[in-house]
């Protein structure tokens, strides 16, 4: 916090874990000064700064009290000359990773459950790819099992008790996340197809998390590692924009279609890949005079 003047008094979290509007509902509601950054608030130079907070009433005797824990809240406020800017408390140079949120986030799925060595170590390749960051998000929600297939919206009381929640593609089979990219009749020909193309032959695994593994390490060679990892999230993108096709455009879904879908996906972001690759080079290593 610098000079507060950019800064929401009540709408941001500048002194405390959440924002004096959530905390102090009732003192927010009172204010005259609702929409005053901390500056505005703020009298006086600093450090001798003092927060100025007015009413629209005289506050009641447990208003007070209210107005009290406030403060205590706001003690040893000085502010500065100096502009706000945004620290990320993750890191202690205040800088946002992705690294850092990423730690976070797998320390609250923690919280849920152990996370197996053999789940770590997909987790830590699953961004490792050239694939679009929307489709390697989905991927990684995935494998974490929070996309919303109907029964995961079912779980959440998002669904009509009533919907049933057989899977689109098949019938007959709830519609698990498991179930819609593995074990589903349709789903279970695209990875055979997409199999028998790349010459590959192995039974389909009881998780994705073991299909990843298997899927990679076909091969040992750097690139063709990458190849594989690039297929396999066309795969279960192209499966996923199938299903949502058949449930709200009343299509019908096709192999062999999906499968050519799947192989110009996946060619065309390698060919991407390379493109930016290629820009990267010249842009170090061509330095016009």
């Amino acid at each position: 916090m610098g000079s507060g003047e950019i800064t929401s008094f009540w709408e941001v979290a500048w002194r405390v874990e959440q924002p004096f509007r959530i905390k102090c509902p009732r003192l927010f509601s009172l204010s005259n000064q609702k929409e005053a950054t901390v500056g505005e608030i703020g009298g006086g130079e600093a450090p001798e700064r003092e927060l100025m907070l007015t009413w629209r009433r005289p506050l009641f005797v447990w208003e007070n009290e209210l107005l009290v824990e406030l403060m205590e809240d706001l003690h040893g406020f000085r502010g500065g000359q100096e502009e706000d800017v945004w620290w990320w408390k993750l890191e202690e140079n205040g800088r946002f990773t992705v690294k850092s949120m990423y730690s976070k986030v797998e320390g609250l799925l923690l919280e849920e459950g152990p996370i197996l060595v053999e789940q770590r170590r997909v987790f830590s390749k699953i961004w490792k790819c050239w694939e679009p960051s929307k489709v390697m998000a989905f991927s990684w929600k995935l494998l974490l099992n929070r996309i919303p297939t109907k029964v995961n919206l079912s779980l959440r009381q998002v669904l009509i008790p009533d919907i049933p929640l057989d899977c689109v593609m098949c019938l007959g089979e709830l519609e698990s996340a498991n179930h819609l990219f593995l074990h589903c009749g349709f789903a279970m020909k695209v990875w055979n197809s997409i199999m028998r193309w790349l010459g590959l032959n192995f039974m389909i695994p009881p998780n994705l998390f073991i299909l990843w593994e298997n899927w990679e390490g076909v091969s040992v060679v750097k690139k063709m590692r990458n190849g594989f990892r690039s297929i396999w999230h066309a795969v279960v993108w192209c499966i996923w924009l199938v299903r949502n096709d058949c449930i709200f455009n009343n299509k019908i879904g096709e192999e062999e279609a999906l499968v050519e879908d799947i192989k110009v996906l996946s060619w065309r972001w390698h060919l991407d890949h390379s493109k930016s690759q290629a820009c990267m080079y010249y842009e170090w290593h061509w330095n016009p005079k």
